[in-house]
This record gives structure tokens, sequence and C-alpha cells, in this order.
């Protein structure tokens, strides 16, 4: 291997990090780093606090401390970069590596040793480094092979979550993609749901899932920092059969090329579909566009995903949030409380990334809009309206699982609040997404069925939302009960007479400075500007 001249792409790779540090990048790692610091921080809190874990190593748990720490950062970082994207993307092409005097099968290397120094993976090293350093302090592991086993994992996390991704992307790429995957999500949403009654109920379930959990990198780095002997031999050979495992099955994925079937069909056009009989809603005016922005919209694999399992997402975390009540079981008013938060959930975990960056995926066809006998801002108006029809939409099957599932006796005033409650997110959101359209566009792929398309201010929109919503109601509830009492139902109202109040003067505001920011959005969506 050319170590050289892969040190000027390691070198070019920074170089490029650095001068968009002002950009988007550079504000994604800082929000990221805080962002994993905080689940971080979660995970000690679950695990019984820091001072409990250091008890636990003192007492000669630091194998168990070790695994659960590991495997927390494991996943997390799995399900955070196929989520959002981080640390996903290519930063040198194969095609643009052949311009590069290097060998063919010094490519393949270079690519993703380019890829991997991005700042989330370096900040997942670093996590699982200092787990290493805590536990050397304390006596209770190997620094050196504690070493060489969180490089193992950490080469063994990116190259899983490169051949997840590839594998989503193929699915996506099929007309059933989507149900797969929804029914994939739901699978898994019930299986953790559901797993700590079958651990209770079902003998042997605890030791079947813990030789399951055995056979995990994690475990097998854990078995490698605390053991001697031949636990540390195991632990090093799962790894690298993980390892091996991974580059060939990440080898032969970018190999086969992905296959597309063209298929010739007769289409009718019908100038009277659902699409314009909605738009309708909006006036003659609007409703060409918003005809226009829901087709745009439906018409997008990725949000049709994301619209199928956003409702089995916010259920699942309702009734899975709501079990741990600070009693320290279920409570039915405790899972109403988790509620008041899903349900704005639902309103836009589908369409966030458009509402976001509204014309980040319009590509060249963004200067049409300026040549239509209209109102320019009449492009961003409806495509603000047709986001609101798709979001509320769902607010209907929400409130009827709810009434299906209820765990208190039915109540109207509260089957009220949570629908409140859900528009006023509903409105809030899109509200702030205007916002974010004019001040934090990012260019994006329409095509792409995974990734993180937003920019800084997007993505900090996007999941600071959802962790508020999940935990702002909880804190809410707990400093005054009364809030969530049936009788004070109608402190709904004026709940959602502001959050329309701030949509409505978003609208106008965003509107009126559509024109102006006409040159750096056009700049920005067609790719001359990041």
């Amino acid at each position: 291997m050319n170590g050289n001249l892969i040190g000027h792409l390691f070198r070019l790779r920074y170089k490029l990090l650095w001068a968009r540090t002002r950009t988007r990048n550079g504000k994604i790692a800082l929000f990221v780093v805080g962002y994993c610091l905080f689940f971080l921080s979660l995970t000690f809190i679950l695990l019984g606090g820091i001072g409990a874990g250091i008890v636990a190593v003192r007492s000669g748990k630091a194998l168990w401390v070790a695994q659960g720490v590991l495997t927390a950062v494991f996943f997390q970082s799995l399900i955070t970069a196929l989520t959002m994207g981080f640390g996903m993307n290519a930063i040198f092409s194969d095609a643009e590596l052949r311009r590069y005097p290097i060998a063919e099968r010094e490519r393949w290397l270079a690519r993703h040793l380019v890829a991997i120094v991005d700042p989330f993976w370096i900040l997942s090293i670093v996590l699982e480094l200092g787990l290493l350093v805590g536990l050397s302090l304390l006596d209770a592991a190997s620094f050196g092979m504690g070493a060489v086993a969180v490089l193992l994992l950490f080469a063994t996390n990116y190259l899983a979550a490169r051949v997840l991704g590839l594998l989503l992307e193929r699915l996506m790429q099929h007309k059933i993609g989507s149900l797969v995957l929804l029914m994939l999500i739901l699978a898994v949403s019930f299986g953790v749901g559901t797993m700590g009654q079958w651990l209770a109920h079902v003998p042997g379930a605890g030791k079947a899932l813990g030789m399951i959990f055995s056979c995990t990198p994690p475990f097998g780095a854990a078995s490698v920092m605390t053991s001697a002997g031949f636990h540390v031999v195991s632990g090093l050979a799962l790894l690298v059969c993980w390892l091996a495992g991974l580059v060939f099955a990440l080898t032969v994925l970018e190999r086969r090329a992905p296959s597309f079937r063209s298929e010739s069909k007769k289409i009718s056009i019908s100038w009277r579909s659902i699409y314009d009989r909605l738009a309708d809603l909006f006036g003659s005016e609007n409703a060409p566009l918003t005809g226009y922005w829901l087709r745009f919209y439906l018409r997008n694999s990725r949000f049709r995903t994301m619209y199928v399992i956003s409702l089995p997402v916010a259920a699942f975390l309702t009734f899975s949030l709501g079990s741990f009540s600070p009693g320290g079981h279920s409570d039915p008013v405790h899972i109403f409380v988790v509620a008041l938060g899903t349900f704005p959930m639902v309103t836009f975990l589908g369409p966030g990334k458009f509402v976001l960056n509204q014309f980040g995926y319009s590509g060249g066809g963004f200067r049409r809009f300026f040549l239509l006998p209209a109102d320019p801002a009449a492009a961003l108006r409806t495509g603000s309206y047709a986001s609101i029809i798709l979001s509320a939409s769902l607010l209907i099957p929400a409130a009827a699982v709810w009434i299906v599932f209820e765990p208190l006796r039915f109540d109207v005033r509260l089957l009220c609040m949570l629908v409140a409650s859900g528009i006023a997110g509903l409105m809030g959101i899109h509200g702030i997404g205007l916002w974010a359209t004019m001040f934090g566009p990012r260019r994006g792929n329409y095509n792409q069925a995974l990734g993180n398309d937003l920019s800084a201010m997007g993505n900090t929109v996007l999941v600071g939302g959802m962790l508020i919503l999940m935990f702002l109601p909880q804190s809410l509830a707990k400093a005054y009960p009364s809030l969530t009492q049936p009788e004070q139902w109608w402190l709904a109202i004026p709940l959602v007479v502001a959050s329309s109040a701030f949509y409505v003067f978003s609208l106008r505001s965003a509107c009126a400075l559509f024109p102006k920011r006409r040159e750096q959005l056009m700049a920005v969506v067609e790719g001359r500007q990041s």
C-alpha cells in the first residue's frame, strides 16, 4: 500500500473539512457532539449512574459495564449513521480516484479510510477509548489489548453502517421496498417493546438473549478489554470474523450495480385527480402550485416511507417511554403525558426534510417558479400548504389508534388535548420550517433513499424538536401535575391559537423575504454555493 499517496488524500480530506467548518459540516459536527454526549449520559443514567458504574467495576463487574456501554455506543452510532446520514457520505468516488496514481486494490481501501475520518466516527472511537481509559485507571482492563479491541470494534461499526446502508438503498429501489421496510421496523419495534415481558414470562429467555448478544462485536471487544487467557483470544477471533465478513459483504454490494426495471406503461393524464381536488381547498390562485407540490412530495420514495412509518414509530415511542413512569411501573397517566409529545411528532417525521428544506430538492427547476404568471412567493406558500395537508392527515389515524388502545377510561377532553397538541406542533414546526428554508437551505438528492440532506439549522430543528417533544411534556407534568387533568383541557385552545398565529406571521414574513433571498437560494439549490 502506498502510504504516502493515501496520506495526501487524508490531508486533502481535512483541508476540505476545515474549509467547511464555518458551513454545514462543522456545525453538524458540533451538534453531533452534543447529541451523542446526551445519549451517552442517558445511557449511564439508565445503567445506574457513573457512581454505580464505579462500584460495579470495583466489585468485579467490569465486564458487565464494558458490555453495556460498548453496546450502547455501537448501536447508537449505527442508528444515527443510518437515519441521519452522519459519516455516510462518500468523499471520493471510485471514478474520481481512477485519476489518482494508486493501484486498483488500493482505491477501495483509500475511499473507506478517507471516509472513516469523518468527525462523527472520530467521536465514536473517542467515546470507546474514554471507556477504556476509565477501566484502565481502575485496574479493570488491559490498555494494550483494549486499544486493539477498540480499533477493531471501530472499524466493524463503520463497515456495518455501510453494509446496512447499501442494503436499505437496494431495498428502496423496488416497488415493495417501503412495505418491506415498514414491516421490518414494526417487527423490531414490537420486539423491543415486548422484550421485558418476554424475559419475565418465558423461562430461559434471558439466557438465550445473552447468548445472542455474546456473538456481537461489542461483547467481543468487552471480553478483550477486561478478561484474560482464552476469553481474549475468543473475543479477538469474534471481532476479526465480523470484520472479514463485513468487508466481504461490502465489496460484493459495491461491485454489484443496482438494477432498475423500466416498464413502459400507458399513462392517462387526468387534470382532476385527488391532488387537484385537495389543492382546490386553497383557492383557484393557489390550486395549481399546491397540486404540483402534493405530487412532488408523494412521488418521493423516502417521503412515502417516512409518512407510512411515522405513526408506528410514534406509537412505539408512546407506549415504550410511557412504560417507564417515575414510580417504576406502567402508569396510564404517564402514557398520556408522553402522547402529548408524540402526537406533534407524527406530523413532521414524514415531511420533515421538505418542511425544513423546501427548495433544496428542486435543483435547476427552481428557476421555473419565477417564470410563472404568479407571485414568486406563491411557490413557497403553496409548498407549505401542501405539506400541512399531508401532515395533518396523520392526526386522524393517530386519534383512532389512541381511542382503540387508550389505557385510560375514554374521555373526549383528553382526546381534544392530544389533537390540539398535534395541531400546535404541526403549525409550530411548519412556521420554523419556513425560516429554515430561507436561511438554512442545502442542495439535496431527490432520489436518495437514505442519508442526511439537511443543513445544520435543519438538523438542529429536526432532532432538537424530537428531543424537546419527548421530554418537555414529562417535565411540565412533573412540575405542574394539574396541567394534564381533563378539567384543564381548555388550555389547549390558546396553545393552538398561539402556534397558528406564529405560522401566519412566519408565512407572511417569509413570503415578503423570498424575492430578496432569491439569488442565495438559487445558488445553493443549483450547487453553486454550499
